[in-house]
């Protein structure tokens, strides 16, 4: 007999892989669906998605969860990366090129921005000016490969993929809008300043023609979207509500209850990040962290690091003669006692929070001949757990003292971890009760919107 069960279907498009999760009234999760695709690398510093490939193996996951689902699904909500940029033109659609927060290309034209420039975007969008933004990767296409920006006509990202592929319409959320270093979250608008900048365009040019791409409309959270109809009886939606959601970081705020102050999330998967959420649209005079527009009323302050399991993956494969497995690395790392004299700065990616150096390279100090390979796995986890230790006092300074961590994320299965985060922190640490944070907040979004509706 079918259950009479309601559930809430989240949808969080990542770097890797997606996860479509379908959780009870209730918050638990009953069915998890985790469909995998590639992060490309087809130069040095790209780090690129196929368009295509992603949208289609996000409809299969979404499927899926929907056919395993024993009982109705009362509402859908999406949750999609920040920072992603593609390009689409019309009549013929999106290039298959989708240009992710790891690209690291825009290094060269960086110091294009001057600092003052910098301080001041950073304040306006609350987004700091990094290779990793929308805005310095289309500046970076606009001066090497200005051909590809003539033969466009909008600027994207992995949220209009969606809403373009599946929906009656393209429209971008604001949480993600608030993370392209384009968007005035305060004034709830795109800014001119940003968009003159990222064009590489002088205050006459931009008067005259503006920006050259058209950008889409930005919309809360919760504002519903209606199915494509061809596409609803495709993924066996017809008939659920879906909404638009928001950013993995926003979405990974509400999921682990982050609501409060001293209440802290830190999530930890391909890349890290802490995040806070409070109500000052504008803060952080040192601006070591984002500050992007949640809701209405809220902001989700923060830093995010490049450098967090995808460091641990590295290791773990050239290791892998002594660690099979990501796990059996960290479990002989958390196993071994530490050497104070062997220490570990991971910024193999570069990094964004806590240094904003896109150059900054990792470094292993103090290896000797002694040193067994169980060592250096624990000095490779303990430097990803300081560096995040060392984001979260940069938040404490803007925000006030830390009272409970929230963790969520893939470091979670190891409970030796969380007890480090613990003691290198001096918080209190407790592991969400679903470690899928952001597929939890995009289903709240659903949920609560549909209850808005009711009362």
């Amino acid at each position: 007999m079918p259950s009479s069960a309601t559930h809430y279907l989240g949808l969080d498009v990542g770097t890797t892989s997606v996860k479509a999760c379908v959780f009870t009234a209730s918050g638990e999760l009953v069915v998890e669906i985790n469909e995998a695709y590639p992060l490309l690398h087809p130069e040095p510093g790209a780090a690129v998605q196929s368009a295509s490939q992603l949208l289609s193996t996000c409809g299969c996951a979404l499927k899926k969860a929907v056919a395993e689902t024993d009982g109705e699904i009362l509402g859908i909500g999406l949750s999609c990366p920040m920072h992603s940029l593609i390009l689409f033109t019309e009549g013929e659609g999106f290039d298959d090129t989708v240009y992710t927060w790891a690209d690291n290309r825009g290094v060269a034209v960086i110091d294009h921005i001057s600092d003052e420039l910098k301080t001041e975007l950073h304040r306006l969008t609350g987004t700091p000016v990094h290779p990793m933004t929308p805005l310095v990767t289309f500046r970076w296409l606009t001066e090497y490969h200005p051909e590809k920006i003539a033969a466009a006509t909008h600027l994207y990202g992995l949220k209009e993929l969606l809403t373009h592929g599946w929906m009656t319409e393209t429209v971008l959320d604001e949480q993600l809008a608030s993370a392209t270093g384009l968007y005035d979250a305060v004034a709830g608008q795109w800014s001119d300043l940003a968009l003159r900048t990222a064009a590489n365009l002088s205050e006459a040019a931009y008067k005259q023609d503006g920006f050259p791409l058209q950008l889409p409309p930005v919309r809360p959270a919760s504002y519903q979207l209606t199915w494509k109809p061809e596409i609803a009886v495709e993924l066996g939606v017809a008939g659920i509500p879906v909404f638009l959601g928001g950013s993995d970081g926003c979405l990974a705020n509400l999921g682990s209850g982050v609501d409060k102050p001293g209440e802290v999330a830190i999530t930890v998967g391909t890349s890290a990040a802490v995040r806070a959420t409070h109500q000052t649209g504008r803060v952080d005079p040192a601006h070591r962290l984002f500050n992007y527009r949640m809701d209405a009323d809220n902001f989700a302050i923060g830093g995010a690091s490049n450098n967090g399991g995808k460091v641990i993956e590295y290791w773990q494969n050239l290791l892998s003669g002594h660690f099979p497995d990501i796990p059996s690395f960290v479990n002989a790392a958390l196993a071994t006692p530490p050497d104070p004299g062997l220490r570990f700065t991971p910024y193999l990616n570069g990094e964004r929070a806590p240094i904003w150096d896109a150059a900054a390279a990792a470094d292993l100090t103090g290896l000797r001949g002694h040193h067994q390979p169980a060592e250096i796995a624990r000095a490779v986890v303990e430097g990803v757990t300081n560096n995040i230790v060392t984001i979260l006092r940069d938040l404490e300074a803007a925000v006030g003292e830390t009272r409970r961590i929230h963790a969520s994320g893939g470091f979670t299965e190891s409970k030796e971890w969380v007890e480090l985060l613990a003691k290198l922190s001096g918080r209190e640490v407790v592991v969400a009760e679903t470690g899928q944070a952001s597929a939890y907040g995009a289903a709240l979004v659903a949920r609560r919107a549909i209850n808005s509706r009711l009362d």
